[in-house]
């Protein structure tokens, strides 16, 4: 079986009628299928291993979250993804199988495309691609369109993050830097709106002891005392989160 490599046209000589050959002319990855031969690609990742707490406590004030820390090393893994862009919105389908709902809405990553090579990936985790790609348009639905997918790897720190008193495994993708989790862990979402319903709590207490006790000589002491149990339980609600 000859045909052109897409990347330089290089005629290339092949036995197999699928895989993932390399063009010996200049080395670009590709994918060999049914639905004839494409790139195959991967994104360079824009951030390192020391944005990833940055990128992290960030997230964490989006979803209104305690501040986190890492509790294990972060891997960079490369998975893989057949990409749709045809019809409707972009999307990515997990080429490999898995069941986590972190991988079901993912957002294409904005960063530079390059042609899939070991050398790239240096002594990051590779996730190889086990899903068809006539499967993975079946799962994308109409919006895929009748153009085959695109096959391309993105780039992940897998990490152990404690949040409040929650500790839950994270993706944070390299190259746009978006926290991907299953799930907001209940305990971490209590602490942290915590404090900011006791402070709205308290105002509101503290203004309806104004309006309840007319002479100032005994409204001002009671505020006071409000004011300051108020304090205190804030203070206590960021110093021990609840369970």
């Amino acid at each position: 079986m000859k045909f052109p490599c897409p990347q330089c046209g290089g005629e290339i000589l092949l036995q197999e009628a699928g895989g993932f050959p390399v063009c010996p002319f200049c080395a670009a990855g590709l994918v060999l299928d049914l639905g004839g031969v494409r790139p195959h690609l991967l994104y360079r990742p824009r951030h390192a291993s020391t944005d990833i707490l940055p990128l992290l406590r960030r997230w964490c004030d989006q979803q209104g979250l305690p501040a986190p820390s890492i509790v294990s090393v972060p891997r960079l893994v490369y998975y893989p993804f057949w990409r749709y862009v045809s019809a409707g919105p972009p999307r990515l389908i997990p080429a490999w199988s898995t069941l986590k709902p972190r991988w079901a809405d993912l957002k294409i990553p904005e960063a530079e495309q390059a042609f899939f090579d070991p050398a790239l990936v240096a002594r990051a985790e590779v996730v190889e691609a086990t899903l068809p790609e006539a499967a993975a348009r079946e799962r994308a639905g109409p919006e895929s369109g009748a153009k085959p997918g695109d096959l391309l790897h993105v780039p992940f720190f897998e990490v152990g993050v404690k949040v409040g008193t929650a500790t839950v495994p994270a993706s944070v993708e390299a190259c746009s830097g978006q926290v991907y989790v299953d799930a907001l862990p209940r305990a971490a979402a209590a602490a942290g709106a915590g404090p900011a319903v006791r402070l709205v709590m308290g105002a509101l207490l503290m203004l309806v002891e104004a309006a309840l006790l007319p002479r100032a000589w005994v409204a001002l002491p009671v505020v006071f005392v409000t004011a300051w149990l108020t304090y205190l339980a804030i203070r206590g609600g960021l110093e021990n989160p609840s369970p």
